[in-house]
């Protein structure tokens, strides 16, 4: 009758081998719906830290905002915020969007649309600020309202994906249970086996089961790390343990995230503020380490033109290039956008600083390759030293962003230490941006008017505009003091619409052969409305559009040749004529003649300066005047201070004259008069 036990036995053996597969491939089913809820879990997480930054941001702007009213210093990043927020807003949109697409979740697509609301409003609380202050402030409150409502929008989203993956881990466990179960059905079967060989079978089952059972609680404890290996098998064990390591990679991953850039795998702020707190703590007597901050220049073209997917493998590349160029022990993190971040610790000389930074500068600038475009960008360093300039984290960060912008201002693509005199110069900088701020609702500018004769008859043509500031404690600010500011503070859109405007109204009033010539910035053709905006100019002030001349410089076009020469096809359709100013003093204003009809040329002032004696310059005056004939350009020649230079660009066909030999820039009030004096006053001017 041993049969009967026997027999027994085998049919619990296979009842328990079923029972393993039966829940085997319930846990395949569980572990691929865990790993796309982790895997969505981790992205928003990432959207979410996006949002955070976001989010402080808004907080530095409301802070910024209540104590506008008794320190108007504090009103100078207000612009830069306002940037930085759109720019987070979008990304963190396309990142929900992505998702949604992904996955078919409609609560993250509704969070999609509501970044996307908040995006506009951000962007209109922007252009109030340039407009009126005081409606923007009223405009900010219920918009500070609706970003909270959008943080806590996106947490209760994550926070929902995230128990989804908690709920199904929570199975899997309980599916691991179950899987104990039936093997110590299957050993308990193995113990009523009359032979040996089951005997042998059941000992090598209990081992399985115990170290499966170890693993298990270490996982569900915390424990990161698995020996997966020692575990595996090739039968149904080995299968249920490798399941258990991709719950494991998952867990490790979210812990990653939590101090790493997701996009590069480079540690995030958090990170690196910590590795600096260490580098501190470490730093022996007379031993100093820097910290650099890392600006990418020209990486907004390359989103914009070839799209966010070829950004985000540069932004890759620039990380691993980074790696590359320091030592074992050093830090480089991505601390948000196109900015990065470095530790350089056990400094030697000085000049071993400058030797790296250098490096960077080069590295950074060759050529990349990807998807088959061709990509070029460069980089700006700022470079603060501890513990000289700080000991802090965010003393020396800081400092090394203000160093970063001495950089920038040099003409990028160069590296600077921070020095004190820089707080003053940053200082002063901020005073002109909050100004600016405000000197269009105070009235505070003014349009000044130099006038273009006509070579021949010296009777004026027309007027160049010139815009002033009068500013109420510095007294008449001349340009090249406050453009500069305008325009890396988003402000020179409403300050050009403003010129515009005022300068077609003042030349309306003029003589009907008269001309109105104005100055275009390379940052207004970032405005989609520029055309739009010349035109309501002439409609307001009936001006003829044959009236008015737009001037470019060649820098306006470096940026992205084929927008703005589509802009300017546009406006060229109006009727309003386009002019290349300061011809001659860049690289490639001879193709650009080919590419564009423009209507007028004008020599700079550089090639004139030395006439009539210097005959290099009389041989470069010749042939642009030659080339433009060709081209069937008027040529207006700047800074003609003597009758000598006039008779000599007037003999060279130069068919129109600036500079102080006919006026100096005058008030609009002045014009009238002037027009009259170059009518009636001889040929051989006297500079007034």
């Amino acid at each position: 009758m041993a049969f009967c036990p026997a027999l027994a036995v085998i049919v619990l053996v296979g009842i328990g081998l079923h029972s393993i597969r039966a829940a085997e491939d319930q846990a395949s089913l569980i572990r691929a719906v865990v790993e796309h809820d982790l895997t969505i879990a981790m992205r928003l997480s990432a959207g979410a830290t996006k949002l955070e930054t976001l989010n402080s941001a808004l907080y530095r702007l409301t802070t910024l905002q209540a104590a506008r009213a008794t320190d108007l210093n504090v009103s100078n990043r207000i612009g830069s915020l306002v940037g930085d927020a759109s720019s987070l807003a979008d990304d963190l949109e396309a990142e929900a969007r992505d998702i949604s697409s992904a996955v078919d979740r409609a609560d993250v697509l509704q969070v999609a649309s509501e970044v996307r609301v908040y995006r506009d409003a951000i962007d209109v609380f922007g252009s109030m600020l340039e407009i009126d202050f005081a409606s923007a402030v009223e405009f900010f409150r219920p918009f500070d309202a609706n970003a909270k409502r959008v943080l806590d929008r996106i947490n209760t989203v994550s926070g929902r994906v995230i128990a989804d993956a908690s709920s199904r881990a929570a199975r899997s466990t309980h599916l691991a249970e179950r899987i104990r179960l039936a093997l110590a059905a299957a050993f308990a079967a193995g113990c009523l086996l009359l032979f040996g060989t089951a005997g042998l079978l059941t000992r090598a089952t209990v081992k399985s089961v115990q170290r499966i059972a170890a693993a298990t609680e270490k996982v569900a404890q915390g424990g990161l790390e698995v020996d997966v290996d020692a575990l595996a098998r090739g039968d149904e064990l080995g299968i249920i343990v490798r399941s258990l390591a991709v719950f494991q990679a998952n867990v490790s991953e979210i812990a990653f995230l939590g101090h790493h850039d997701a996009l590069t795998r480079l540690p995030n702020r958090v990170l690196f503020n910590d590795r600096i707190e260490q580098a501190l703590a470490q730093l022996d007597r007379g031993k100093s380490f820097a910290v650099f901050c890392l600006d990418l220049d020209r990486f907004k073209l390359v989103n914009d033109t070839l799209g966010h997917p070829v950004g985000d493998t540069l932004l890759r590349h620039v990380g691993t290039r980074l790696q590359a160029c320091v030592r074992e022990g050093d830090t480089v993190a991505r601390l948000g956008g196109d900015e990065f971040a470095m530790i350089v610790r056990d400094l030697g000389e000085p000049l071993e600083v400058d030797g790296l930074a250098t490096r960077i500068i080069r590295v950074i600038e060759a050529n990349y390759e990807i998807d088959g475009h061709l990509v070029n960008i460069g980089t700006s360093i700022g470079i603060a030293l501890a513990p000289t300039d700080g000991a802090s984290p965010h003393e020396l960060l800081k400092k090394a962003d203000t160093a970063l912008y001495g950089a920038k201002s040099a003409g990028r693509g160069t590296f600077c230490f921070y020095e004190n005199a820089m707080n003053a110069a940053l200082q002063a900088r901020r005073d002109t941006e909050v100004g600016l701020r405000h000197a269009l609702a105070r009235d505070e500018f003014r349009l000044y008017y130099q006038p273009l004769v006509d070579a021949r008859s010296r009777h004026a043509s027309g007027f160049e505009a010139l815009i002033r500031w009068q500013h109420p404690q510095r007294g008449m600010v001349a340009p090249d003091e406050f453009i500069p500011v305008a325009e890396s503070s988003g402000l020179i859109g409403a300050i050009g619409r403003w010129v515009l405007h005022q300068a077609c109204m003042d030349a309306s009033t003029w003589p009907d052969e008269v001309k109105i010539a104005i100055n275009l910035s390379p940052s207004q053709f970032r405005d989609k409305n520029l055309v739009s905006s010349v035109q309501a100019a002439l409609t307001a002030s009936g001006l003829a559009a044959q009236r008015l001349e737009l001037e470019i410089t060649e820098s306006v076009l470096l940026a992205d040749s084929n927008a703005v020469l589509a802009i300017l096809s546009e406006i060229k359709a109006l009727g309003v004529q386009i002019a290349m100013d300061d011809f001659g003093t860049g690289y490639s204003s001879l193709s650009y003649l080919r590419s564009f009809p423009f209507d007028k040329v004008k020599i700079d002032r550089s090639f004139v300066k030395d006439l009539p004696h210097d005959t290099n310059a009389l041989a470069i005056v010749r042939a642009i005047v030659g080339l433009s004939q060709t081209f069937g350009m008027t040529v207006t020649a700047e800074g003609v201070e003597t009758d000598e230079q006039a008779v000599q660009l007037t003999s060279e066909q130069c068919q129109q004259l600036q500079g102080y030999l006919f006026s100096r820039a005058i008030p609009a009030t002045g014009v009238p008069a002037l027009i009259d004096w170059l009518a009636k006053a001889p040929n051989d001017l006297t500079p007034v």
